[in-house]
């Protein structure tokens, strides 16, 4: 869930800047990222089934493991992408 509300937010902020560059809207789309992220993981830990999360620890997975692994791709994507836009301007 994470990884597609980021991917979506990803595609919607790229197409912003590339359609109209400044650099200005690179920092808030950096904000509203954040604040969209802590929004999406607040509603994913309210609404989480408490069952569904044992499968993963029994596989030696924990949950900040997992967290920090979709969080890190999320924001790496991010970067790759707004690094790319900023050159290709």
């Amino acid at each position: 869930m994470l990884l597609f509300c980021g991917a979506l937010f990803n595609v919607v902020c790229g197409l912003l800047l590339a359609t109209s560059f400044a650099f200005s809207w690179i920092d808030i789309c950096l904000l509203f990222k954040l604040s969209c992220t802590a929004v999406v993981l607040y509603l994913m830990r309210q609404f989480e089934h408490r069952d569904a999360v044992f499968f993963y620890i029994n596989l030696g997975l924990t949950r900040r493991r997992m967290l920090a692994t979709v969080l890190a791709a999320d924001f790496l994507v991010w970067a790759l992408m707004i690094t790319i836009i900023v050159i290709a301007q």
